[in-house]
């Protein structure tokens, strides 16, 4: 078991580095799963592949819900995305111990009540039999459906696994996928962890005759962790991702604990924010991100077995309006 958890790491580790060095921009479709779930993550500039403690890591790296240090965790957040759109995402896990931790999480994404123009079809699809409709607005709503399971393959391994469904309605039209994701964490030193994910393997989207894969992505983070006295502490989380159809992206977070009862977090995305897409001798290079700076804050209370955590992230975006998400967490037992 051991050699076969190296063996996954490893091969994990190569696909980051050389995986997809052909960008090929907005090939993928149901792009709400790049859109990063939890405002701690979002904080860390979505440097979350080796976080721990958080049963939103369900949809980052599944590895890291088995390090939950109670037996049940629950998480909603809420975001308000771009342009009017909303997501909204739950997660709950149980650790069973040495069997492992189980977790099962959801996310909805979209919104309701766009204008409806339906006779403006494009040319290479009118000759297709399309039923439609008469209102004048329509809905897009985007769902996905998580179940995972970690554990401990060695006392500093932990390997975990999702499946998941997902699935995209625009107006009367609705497709689905099936998918899974991979992970890993390997704890090096009492201060220094590393980790890979894969997520995302999965059937294409099929809308007509017309197909597209889901965001495939290859993630290698490390962190580190230190605490300078009883009342002070701090993480460096350090991420290299390949997406499917964008160059080599690097994330970065910090998170200062103080008193073990707040955190104050900050985080970027280094070839990420501003890059722009080179064009071609048919168009002009156009700019594929407008993300920017992210920072929070988080603030947690014990009362006896009890756990109860709140998180908040506000990102930057250069031409859109800033994105606020909200965090609620409860833990229990142990």
């Amino acid at each position: 078991m051991k050699k076969v958890a190296l063996v996954t790491l490893m091969a994990m580790l190569y696909a980051v580095t050389g995986y997809g060095q052909v960008a090929k921009s907005g090939m993928n479709a149901l792009a709400f799963l790049k859109i990063g779930v939890g405002a701690r993550q979002a904080s860390l500039g979505s440097a979350a592949t080796t976080l721990k403690g958080d049963p939103n890591q369900i949809f980052w790296n599944p590895a890291g819900i088995v390090d939950e240090p109670t037996n049940f965790a629950a998480s909603v957040s809420y975001n308000r995305w771009l342009l009017g759109l909303k997501e909204e995402s739950g997660a709950v896990t149980y650790n069973y111990g040495e069997v492992g931790t189980f977790g099962v999480g959801f996310i909805t994404f979209g919104v309701n009540d766009i204008p409806a123009d339906r006779d403006l079809l494009p040319a290479n699809l009118a000759s297709l039999q399309i039923d439609k409709q008469t209102s004048a607005t329509y809905n897009y709503n985007d769902m996905a459906f998580v179940v995972s399971y970690a554990r401990h393959v060695t006392d500093l391994l932990s390997l975990g696994v999702n499946v998941k469904y997902l699935s995209e309605t625009i107006d009367n039209m609705s497709v689905g996928a099936f998918a899974v994701d991979l992970g890993s964490n390997y704890q090096i030193t009492s201060f220094w962890d590393i980790g890979a994910s894969m997520t995302n393997l999965g059937s294409d989207i099929k809308y007509y005759d017309i197909s597209s894969p889901i965001p495939l992505t290859f993630s290698v983070g490390t962190s580190f962790h230190h605490s300078f006295s009883d009342e002070l502490g701090g993480a460096l989380y350090l991420d290299v991702v390949q997406p499917q159809d964008l160059s080599q992206l690097f994330y970065t977070g910090v998170d200062i604990n103080l008193m073990k009862m707040f955190d104050v977090r900050a985080g970027y995305k280094f070839n990420y924010s501003d890059t722009k897409d080179a064009g071609n001798s048919l168009r002009a290079p156009i700019q594929t991100s407008i993300e920017g700076l992210s920072a929070g804050i988080g603030a947690n209370v014990n009362l006896a077995d009890y756990n109860l955590r709140f998180d908040y992230s506000f990102t930057q975006m250069s031409i859109l309006n800033d994105v606020h998400r909200f965090t609620l967490s409860f833990n229990w037992g142990k």
